[in-house]
């Protein structure tokens, strides 16, 4: 059976149907590749479900299931400890040579006392008002605040 387009003109394309696998077999390996029109023709060959060879059954849950994950390593372990394992150590590069030292609690716990103590003082002074204060008009003379509402 030959396939034609809507022009129809053959699009190259044929489906031929064997009555013995064997000569089928024997077909595509002899002709698979062979040139036709100075194009090399390809064969598939193609079998009903009838025929196909039986999917193997998958695996039980219990055995997908079973392997077991890597852990992640805790917060706490040092890098000395795991320099020692698996390759040798090279001499790494800082990703980020500018980036400032990592602070301590302690130094962060200043930092949370000093921006709360200023946030409560002066705060309060440098807002604006927000309560009983109307909205100011625009430049031109327009209130842009009526159109939203």
């Amino acid at each position: 059976m030959l396939t034609y387009n809507q022009n129809g003109t053959s699009r190259g394309i044929a489906s031929i149907v064997f009555s013995k696998p064997d000569t089928a077999a024997k077909a595509a390996k002899e002709l698979n590749g062979l040139l036709v029109d100075n194009r090399p023709m390809k064969i598939e060959v193609v079998v009903d479900a009838s025929h196909a060879p039986a999917v193997p059954a998958p695996k039980p849950l219990t055995e997908r299931v079973v392997q077991s994950k890597s852990q992640p390593k805790p917060a706490t372990a040092t890098k000395a400890a795991s320099a020692g394992k698996g390759r040798p150590a090279r001499g790494r590069r800082a990703r980020n040579p500018n980036r400032p030292k990592p602070k301590t609690a302690e130094e962060l716990d200043a930092e949370m006392v000093d921006y709360f103590a200023n946030e409560n003082t002066g705060a309060a002074e440098s807002a604006a008002p927000t309560t009983g204060a109307a909205a100011q008009p625009a430049a031109g003379g327009e209130d842009m605040m009526a159109e939203i509402s």
